[in-house]
């Protein structure tokens, strides 16, 4: 017998439209119509959610996430893998990709084979997509809280043995396209579909666009640990705001990014091009206090994340706060900010023909959120796997 369940009477926001007293029906996870209440035949025995005075909007997808609730991808187990997509779920993610940092390749190895298993066995909250690796192919000067031990020359072998591992399931590698080899990398990794982001990189913007030519498409973290803008050299930051072909990560927490170069930014790539990410670490969701990312000491003060050198060490950010933050930080609307978490990183990673948006025939991944952005219940292909 199939299971339909409907989300009525909240304001919908689809790709070109908000819904006022809208509805929402699902069938075995798939959405089977999205229209105004008095235009939707809602079926007899469907599950009824009011959704009363809330908004109802597509579930957060969330392409750079390495941990929370004092979990991380590192740990290497599905049990850490499970606890986190738990911990999203609460904050409105739907789906996500895990994402490792520099680390020995044995290390990678235990990583991938956990988001692996994962995928393979479901959850019971935000769904696993694939894996994102930041690292190791990435430059030492611009490394941040990657250990300076770990960080490597890219090596076609090492990521073929990590690609099988994770049973082909990277979707994201983060690199520097101006160390040796990268260029053969990146190629490799377009002839995989695997996308292939500038990040921690000290590349020249002619370095950029050669990359992007072996294909890079987008850009991880946009600002942070990369070569800044010069009228004479124009260096990643540059290249990723004049490039049409890249799409670009923003850490919308107003501590990484200033609210004017966020501005920017939205304003030089326009709305399509922004992808929303946390760059959260195990110790979003936690207290302050002393964590670990890979094997480096944290120091979390005021939910801001730090190594002892007071550098940035990812962040404690959820995705409805980032969210938030740009429709009160930018001014963006809140159509354009939703698109910006959730099909804009859909699109990047290829997944948008069934996550992203609340369309005829795509996953039932819903959030339904207050004007605050905060989450009252959290719906991954049709169940509800958090409500507050």
């Amino acid at each position: 017998m199939k299971k339909t369940s409907v989300i009525e009477n909240g304001m919908i926001i689809t790709p070109s439209k908000t819904i006022e007293k809208g509805v929402v029906v699902f069938e075995d996870g798939k959405i089977t119509a999205v229209g105004h209440k008095n235009r939707v035949k809602v079926p007899k025995n469907a599950k009824v959610i009011d959704a009363s005075g809330k908004i109802v909007a597509p579930g957060f997808v969330d392409i750079h996430v390495h941990g929370g609730k004092g979990r991380d991808i590192m740990d290497a187990s599905y049990e850490a893998v499970k606890e986190i997509a738990k911990f999203l779920a609460s904050y409105g993610t739907t789906s996500f990709v895990p994402t490792t940092i520099s680390a020995p390749h044995f290390d990678l190895l235990r990583a991938v084979k956990a988001v692996k298993t994962a995928m393979e066995k479901g959850t019971h909250g935000a769904e696993v997509l694939g894996a994102h690796l930041e690292g190791p192919y990435i430059n030492s000067e611009k490394r941040g809280a990657h250990s300076a031990n770990y960080v490597r020359f890219p090596s076609i072998n090492e990521f073929k043995e990590i690609w099988e591992a994770s049973n082909h399931a990277v979707k994201i590698v983060t690199l520097a396209p101006e160390l040796e080899e990268s260029n053969i990398l990146i190629q490799k990794l377009r002839e995989l579909g695997i996308v292939a982001s500038i990040g921690h990189s000290n590349a020249t913007y002619t370095q950029v666009v050669d990359a992007i030519r072996h294909g890079v498409r987008h850009a991880t973290h946009m600002f942070n640990r990369m070569s800044g803008f010069d009228h004479r050299e124009p260096g990643v930051v540059g290249a990723v705001l004049v490039n049409d072909e890249l799409t670009a990560e923003l850490i919308c927490d107003s501590i990484h990014v200033h609210p004017a170069a966020m501005r920017l930014l939205v304003r030089i790539k326009g709305s399509e091009r922004v992808v929303l990410v946390t760059d959260a670490i195990r110790a979003a969701g936690m207290p302050d206090g002393e964590y670990a990312l890979g094997k480096q000491r944290i120091i979390v003060k005021d939910g801001v994340s730090r190594l002892e050198s007071g550098d940035f060490a990812g962040s404690t950010l959820t995705m409805n706060w980032a969210v938030r933050n740009m429709m009160k930080l930018v001014g963006t609307p809140l159509q354009t900010a939703v698109k910006m978490a959730t099909i804009n990183p859909a699109m990047v990673i290829n997944v948008d023909k069934y996550k992203g948006s609340l369309e005829l025939g795509k996953d039932a991944d819903i959030v339904v959120i207050d004007d605050e952005i905060n989450v009252y219940a959290t719906i991954v292909k049709g169940n509800i796997v958090y409500k507050s």
